[in-house]
């Protein structure tokens, strides 16, 4: 089976266990909306994408870009008169955004698509002319057949999406170096081939795209996210669209809601959908006074303010390739009368100009790891081990679910790759008594043999070595560990996958080799992973992974007696599944608990002291002047509060990033400086 036809035949499963394409009769009646107003024809046969600059002062003044093939980018006004053309350029595609930071100011972006050249091109407008930006067209290497533009909620950084004759979704963060415009390739995304036009809704990372023979497809877009996609509609005989999407518009809302009108070319015939797929209405364009209706289409493009007496709530610009016998077109239809055929309440739309403003609370890695040494979901959790005599050379333990362990230096080089089994989780804890010497433990759950995995850690050489035999779990799989070191002695927590029962060890070394003890169970209720133990209050911190997480006793007579300090879908946005969760500790008792909230690519912090208050939430994003991409689907973290040099003056958080991107590679870990992170939540 093609690549193709297997994308076919799994996006129709989807559907037929998501959606169900309601009969011929229960369709919307398709209404006819009559064009407005027209452009002059295209100099050459071939109109394409279209876009919108709306004027910053006065409305009625906007422009219509037009990407006329080999004919070039042409601009025209309301009113469809020719203002200008950029002839010296192919233009199949084009996209605006606003208050892109280029020459020490904000300005507008026009971002065009040459396929002749295959590369993307960049203008400003300046009083109502295109003016080419400085810096070299941005290279696509690949025939692009839809582009648009995205403005992280997140960052706040601009972004290029393009979709390929391939069958990729590729995507630029664009910014300016020198007062000259760059892209640099982030990522790219596998769709299938056959995707065409698209548009992002900026407040929410979504773009919409359309599949020629598929339908209409919602994408995550923001470079750290999992691009899973979601159905808005299918091509029939599963869904509603006649057979070829083409263009894509959104109607966005001021208070959150949204349209998405999408362009079933081969019916022509325009569909509205709200962004949950629903289906609000279908309809036609057809001939207003002295402008013929619109026939085979290519891009849409809408805009949803006031432009003038002829547009008093916005314009929708259709490319129109059949333009009644001349060369091809830009149709211009009120938006007003598209909504009132629509039966669409009239709302307040937001305006394009305005972009809002990030408000995540950011920070980026100062340094990486390699990449794993094997593929897939391999690296889950991290150690920091303080080295007591040289902070600077203490090392990050961490695990490879697929080989072992690794020990890494505070620069992020390996040192040391074991390969005693597939390693889930680790910790690590000083002081553990052999021969009346205390000595470094590294504790790990191992799934190959289900079993605790014991090794002494050599502060002279900072490597790894058997502390004993494998301490047998009794679990079919063991997941989650921890470590506690009490007054008594040092203690290991596991818990079972799937299940959420724990167990607790206590570890000695009666004759130099480490040996386990069970000393308690207890059940958490459903599946957790994350754990952490804080060694001077005694408590024990459990996330449960699709449920909430909690405060437990770490003491083996502890019990299971709890108190909830958050919840998933809660007040403070955890999003399952919630994973790694470490103690950065303060003087008398104070400090805080950071938790990889992984369900939403983020971070939550906690007071270490109290009724453990929420304080925020943050992000770890790409530094791209360092060459390093942000973390995302985190699963195990560790933090400390000792200082570790220059790099990591108040401490160090160490995070598995379970999506390596640009360039796209292996797992690997992200190190942080806490002073980062105390700095963006406001806590120091």
């Amino acid at each position: 089976m093609t690549h193709r036809a297997w994308l076919i035949a799994l996006t129709a499963a989807l559907a037929a266990c998501s959606q169900k394409a309601p009969a011929p009769d229960a369709q919307p009646a398709v209404v006819t909306v009559a064009a407005a107003g027209e452009t002059a024809p295209t100099a050459e046969d071939g109109a394409n994408g279209v876009a919108i600059w709306v004027h910053p002062e006065d409305a009625a003044q906007s422009l219509v870009l037009g990407a006329g093939g080999t004919g070039g980018l042409e601009v025209y006004g309301l009113d469809g008169a020719l203002k200008q053309r950029v002839a010296d350029i192919e233009a199949s595609q084009v996209m605006v955004r606003y208050g892109f930071e280029i020459g020490g100011s904000r300005r507008p972006l026009v971002l065009a698509y040459d396929p002749m050249r295959s590369t993307l091109i960049g203008f400003t407008v300046d009083n109502g002319e295109l003016k080419r930006l400085p810096g070299a067209p941005i290279a696509a290497d690949d025939e692009l057949t839809g582009l648009c533009g995205f403005t992280s909620p997140i960052t706040g950084r601009a972004y290029a999406l393009g979709m390929t004759d391939s069958g990729d979704m590729l995507q630029w963060e664009l910014f300016a170096k020198g007062g000259a415009l760059e892209g640099r390739l982030v990522r790219s995304v596998a769709l299938g081939k056959g995707v065409e036009y698209c548009v992002v809704n900026d407040s929410t990372g979504t773009m919409y795209y359309g599949d020629e023979a598929l339908g209409v497809m919602a994408l995550p877009v923001d470079p750290e996210t999992d691009p899973a996609r979601k159905i808005v509609d299918l091509a029939a005989p599963r869904g509603q669209i006649t057979e070829e999407v083409k263009g894509i518009a959104l109607a966005q809302g001021a208070d959150g809601h949204a349209l998405l009108i999408v362009s079933d070319t081969s019916s022509e015939r325009f569909f509205a959908y709200d962004l949950e797929g629903k289906l609000l209405g279908r309809f036609q364009v057809g001939a207003g006074a002295k402008v013929d209706a619109v026939g085979e289409n290519e891009g849409i493009a809408l805009a949803t303010i006031p432009m003038g007496a002829a547009y008093p709530e916005g314009v929708l610009v259709i490319a129109d390739q059949d333009n009644d016998g001349e060369h091809s077109n830009f149709k211009l239809v009120g938006w007003r009368e598209v909504r009132g055929a629509l039966a669409v309440a009239a709302k307040e739309f937001a305006d394009p100009r305005a972009q809002a403003a990030a408000t995540a609370r950011t920070v980026t890695p100062t340094l990486e790891t390699p990449a794993v040494q094997t593929w897939g979901d391999a690296s889950d959790d991290p150690a920091i081990w303080v080295n007591p005599r040289d902070a600077a050379k203490s090392v990050v333990i961490a695990t490879d679910k697929n080989l072992g362990l690794y020990v890494y230096d505070l620069d992020g080089r390996l040192l040391q790759a074991t390969t005693d089994g597939r390693m889930n989780n680790v910790d690590v804890r000083d002081g553990l008594m052999v021969a009346g010497k205390p000595r470094t433990l590294v504790a790990a759950s191992n799934r190959t043999d289900k079993s605790i995995a014991l090794y002494w850690l050599d502060p002279a050489t900072r490597k790894l070595a058997r502390a004993g035999d494998p301490v047998p779990t009794g679990f079919g799989d063991p997941y989650g560990l921890c470590m506690y070191a009490g007054t008594d002695g040092i203690y290991v927590f596991v818990n079972n996958g799937g299940d959420g029962l724990y167990r607790q060890w206590r570890i000695t070394a009666p004759d130099g080799k480490a040996v386990g003890e069970q000393v308690r169970e207890f059940e958490v209720g459903s599946q957790a992973e994350g754990c952490a133990a804080d060694d001077e209050t005694g408590a024990l911190y459990v996330a449960e992974e699709g449920g909430g997480f909690f405060r437990y006793s770490a003491k083996p007579d502890g019990g299971s007696v709890r108190k909830e300090i958050d919840r998933v879908e809660g007040p403070n946005g955890l999003v399952a599944d919630i994973e790694g969760l470490e103690i950065w500790a303060g003087a008398d008792g104070t400090g805080f608990i950071v938790l990889s909230n992984q369900g939403a690519d983020n971070y939550a912090v906690y007071r270490r002291e109290g009724d453990n208050a929420f304080v925020g939430i943050f992000h770890i994003v790409a530094d791209p002047d360092r060459g390093i991409d942000g973390v995302s689907e985190t699963d195990g973290l560790d933090v400390v509060s000792a200082p570790l040099g220059a790099k990591f003056p108040d401490g160090l958080l160490v995070v598995q990033d379970g999506r390596n991107l640009s360039p796209r590679e292996r797992q690997n870990y992200k190190y942080v400086s806490w002073r980062d992170i105390a700095e963006a939540l406001g806590i120091r």
